[in-house]
């Protein structure tokens, strides 16, 4: 989702942009290619690296590439060597989380060729500092740009939200607890389901909104099962709505045990959401506990409980939060500030080797 962001506000006008999916397109390549950005998938495999690899690097020489900008590990990987072998001048790289799966291989992979890399991308200082000390990489080439999300002029808007709780079956007067974010053992949400538990007695008829699916989704079904919570808890999965969706809620919750700068975190700050969140990562980055949300420490449920709780007892509170973090997402992680930054990388290497 950063990229399509960055897309959304890229230079269109110096720069022209195509993007190469490494796996599958993904749902978002559409939104891409209704940009009139080509979309081109191109599966890699390692057992495949000399062929892979060279094809990749055609078609990376193909269109005449300055820039190979990469994101996450696995690209990172394929696109850099490609980049090298096609000759591209410029690479740049964004980091966006910790990566505590990486083994020394990774690690070593990683360091060679950030040596390499013109800019290494971090979208936090915790994610930087990861790269610099674990990773080996030169400090001046790692660069703090946080992700950019659109910044909607109605954040909150009356008629889409009655709307969109009508088609999920919510009254309108409902309290919602919202999530968005990958099934993934990062995000932690069996933590939030045990402070659902607690919840649901303490506010009469809440409801959790769970957006996004992965990998354990089914597990998080049937925790939310085997702790009677069938009923107050709406799993919706994937969706491409995301933004409609922030309207149908009051209170947007996340629970991770750890984290990079999460979209999802700004999309709900620009949203003028309340929001209750771990202080993990680069969250503390983005919002600041008692100044525009309230935060808690990871893997607490019962903190987690209280901070839901007093959002929602407290509305002068939250809506005092959610507006603090709107104006504070506006500043300083609006989509075309970041592009802006973004580019202006591109250019300094292209001033010195294109």
């Amino acid at each position: 989702m950063a990229l399509v962001n960055y897309l959304k506000a890229a230079d269109r006008e110096n720069f022209t942009h195509s993007v190469i999916c490494l796996t599958t397109a993904g749902p978002l390549a559409r939104q891409v290619e209704d940009m009139g950005i080509p979309v081109q998938t191109y599966p890699v495999r390692l057992r495949n690296l000399p062929w892979a690899l060279w094809g990749l690097a055609r078609l990376i020489r193909a269109r005449n590439t300055a820039v190979v900008h990469t994101h996450m590990f696995t690209a990172a990987f394929w696109g850099r060597l490609a980049g090298l072998i096609a000759g591209v001048p410029v690479l740049v790289t964004t980091e966006h989380g910790k990566e505590p799966w990486k083994k020394n291989w990774q690690i070593f992979i990683d360091r060679i060729l950030g040596s390499r890399t013109f800019r290494q991308i971090a979208v936090s200082e915790d994610v930087r500092n990861i790269r610099i000390k674990r990773d080996a990489a030169p400090p001046e080439r790692v660069v703090l740009i946080p992700n950019g999300v659109p910044i909607p002029r109605q954040p909150r808007d009356p008629q889409k939200r009655a709307e969109v709780r009508k088609s999920l079956g919510l009254d309108p007067g409902q309290p919602i607890l919202g999530t968005v974010g990958r099934v993934v053992d990062a995000k932690a949400y069996p933590v939030l389901a045990e402070a659902m538990v607690f919840l649901v007695g303490r506010i009469p008829g809440l409801k959790w909104l769970q957006v996004g699916d992965g990998p354990d989704l089914e597990d998080l079904k049937e925790r939310i099962r085997a702790r009677g919570l069938g009923s107050s808890v709406l799993c919706l999965g994937r969706r491409d709505d995301v933004q409609d969706l922030l309207q149908a809620m009051d209170v947007w919750v996340m629970s991770s045990r750890r984290e990079g700068l999460p979209v999802a975190l700004l999309e709900a700050m620009a949203s003028r959401l309340p929001i209750v969140a771990t202080n993990v990562g680069g969250i503390p980055d983005a919002v600041e506990d008692g100044r525009s949300a309230l935060l808690v420490p990871p893997e607490d449920p019962e903190a987690l409980t209280a901070a839901i709780e007093r959002m929602f007892n407290e509305p002068d509170l939250a809506a005092r939060l959610a507006d603090r973090a709107r104006r504070n997402v506006a500043a300083r992680y609006g989509n075309s500030a970041v592009a802006e930054r973004i580019e202006a990388i591109y250019r300094e290497g292209l001033e010195l080797f294109g």
